[in-house]
């Protein structure tokens, strides 16, 4: 863990893989009256305060002290602060995060990526509702919109205990990302229109070089079946640990008929030795190097990942062969399987305006009207144009009254990092900054290519509406066992998938997992849905009327 002091802080973390830099515009606020009435800068006593926060895989460059930096004393001067901060390594966050939480011994702010057990501490008397400061602060109100605030409300009690993060500027909608480097030399340039289609590339590669990995997993904690492990199942609509809304009735993918296909081909894969044989215990850092180096062809993501990831092969961290690939969007399937229901099962909405990153102010907290000025700090428009965009003459230059990115400067860790402070802006804010550094990094032609797949999944995607269940909360006894639910998914469709147990068997599992674990998980999801269909789809979560 390491322990920042100081003067000119940092601020937070999120959860961002690569390169890349977010901005956006946004109109001047001015300081606004806390509700508490508050005083003039100059007659205020400049105070220490104390503040946690999640780095999220952002680097930050080793010559950087994030207590003593330009964009840090922006947010220290408006608030008259001198921030203090406790930031665990990424890999150490979940841990750190919950034991803060049970010790009672909460810093000045909390910055929070767990929102369930946040607010569970909060219902117990952790935090304050921030509502009636949120309601006096217009340039708040700016970047997290009234609209933002009611999503970010603790679903339970219905109070207001973060500023949430706005995540509504970036692309929308998940699907297929892929090697189109290996489509345009194994396939004449031709995508695959059906599943088929696919596994015949992966043939293609495997064949031509065999120590080629076409289908390798990322397995993050109990989530084996995302990123790398995900394709298949998805264009199956059958996501393991996800559900479906049919007929007005809530259903667990791993009841349909679709997964038990998708994890037929998957056993095919893995017996035909095109997916990978270490599938099961390969981790980010296994999944990574196979990426870089054996040819893993597509894996599932979102749309805001594809064009910092490929920026991220132009770096001079990435190796010879990383330097060659193209990743891009690839469409979706032409033809479904005959056993997808709907296309539309296969077909994945957009996000919530909002992340699952919040701001909070603890009970413990002795100056709350300025924690809060901290927290509308991180508002500022000069801090987000220093976040995003940087500094004239280094990160851009000028060009006819436009700015023109620097992409060796705007990709490198040196810029990077001041995403780190982007707790209420979002990672995906700033898109005309991000998207001159990809285009003048990625050259026309590739930015342009990636840039047409992703407007197709983002057309579909907000067709679909809402991904999630807008409002729902799972209960606590449904949290306390989503992890065993999780692995005995995992357990049962490994062992199918590598023939360890029969289909009969297999079969058998499922069954047993339903009456296990169905009504537990699923009965309360249902009884939400009944009684808030109509509201719900007016929210924009069409599927409740599916």
């Amino acid at each position: 863990m390491v322990k920042t002091r100081s003067k000119w802080v940092p601020a937070l973390t999120a959860s961002v893989l690569v390169a890349g830099i977010v901005i956006s515009g946004c109109s001047k606020g001015s300081d606004s009256p806390s509700p508490s009435g508050g005083t003039n800068k100059a007659s205020e006593e400049r105070i220490k305060m104390t503040m946690f926060y999640n780095e999220a895989g952002i680097k930050t460059p080793q010559s950087l002290d994030r207590s003593n930096n330009p964009l840090i004393k922006i947010v220290e001067d408006y608030a008259n602060v001198d921030l203090e901060f406790d930031i665990p390594p990424y890999a150490e966050y979940t841990t750190k995060h919950n034991l803060v939480l049970s010790s009672g011994k909460l810093p000045d702010i909390f910055h929070s990526t767990i929102p369930d057990e946040t607010f569970k501490a909060a219902r117990d008397g952790a935090f304050i509702d921030l509502k009636k400061y949120y309601d006096n602060s217009p340039m708040l109100q700016k970047v997290v919109t009234p609209a933002m605030m009611e999503l970010g409300k603790d679903p339970v009690s219905g109070k207001y205990f973060r500023i949430p993060m706005a995540y509504d500027k970036g692309p929308q909608g998940s699907g297929v990302l892929a090697r189109y480097d290996l489509v345009q030399k194994y396939n004449d340039g031709k995508w695959p229109g059906t599943i088929p289609e696919w596994i015949d590339l992966m043939r293609k590669i495997k064949k031509a070089e065999p120590d080629s990995v076409p289908m390798a997993f990322r397995v993050i904690g109990d989530n084996m079946f995302n990123y790398g492990g995900g394709p298949i199942y998805y264009m199956y609509g059958a996501a393991p640990y996800s559900y479906r809304i049919e007929g007005g009735k809530v259903i667990p993918n791993v009841l349909t008929a679709e997964f038990k296909e998708a994890s037929k081909v998957m056993r095919d894969l893995y017996t035909e030795g095109l997916l990978d044989k270490e599938f099961a215990t390969s981790d980010g850092t296994k999944y990574f190097a196979k990426k870089a180096e054996n040819n893993v062809l597509w894996e599932w993501n979102g749309m805001d990942q594809i064009l910092p990831a490929q920026v991220s092969l132009t770096l001079p961290t990435a190796t010879a062969n990383q330097k060659k690939q193209v990743w891009s969007v690839a469409p979706p399937l032409t033809t479904y399987p005959a056993v997808v229901k709907d296309k539309k099962y296969a077909t994945y909405g957009v996000a919530l305006p909002i992340s699952g990153h919040g701001l909070y102010i603890p009970a413990s907290n002795k100056n709350p009207d300025r924690a809060f000025k901290v927290i509308e700090g991180f508002a500022q428009d000069q801090l987000r144009d220093k976040i995003f965009w940087g500094d004239e003459g280094d990160t851009y230059t000028m060009k006819d009254g436009k700015r023109v990115a620097n992409p060796d400067k705007m990709s490198a860790e040196e810029h990077a990092w001041k995403r780190q402070y982007a707790f209420l802006f979002g990672y995906t804010d700033g898109q005309d900054a991000q998207n001159a550094n990809f285009e003048a990094k990625l050259g026309k032609d590739i930015f342009t290519n990636i840039q047409n797949g992703m407007k197709v999944i983002q057309k579909e995607a907000e067709n679909i509406g809402l991904d999630g269940m807008v409002g729902y909360a799972e209960p606590d006894e449904v949290l306390k066992k989503n992890a065993e639910i999780m692995q005995a998914i995992n357990k049962f469709t490994t062992e199918y998938i590598m023939s360890r147990i029969s289909e009969q068997e297999f079969n058998a599992a499922i069954a047993d997992w339903e009456k296990k674990y169905r009504a537990l998980k699923y009965d309360p999801m249902q009884k939400f849905l009944d009684a808030n269909k109509a509201d719900l789809i007016k929210k924009g979560y069409k599927k409740a009327g599916w």
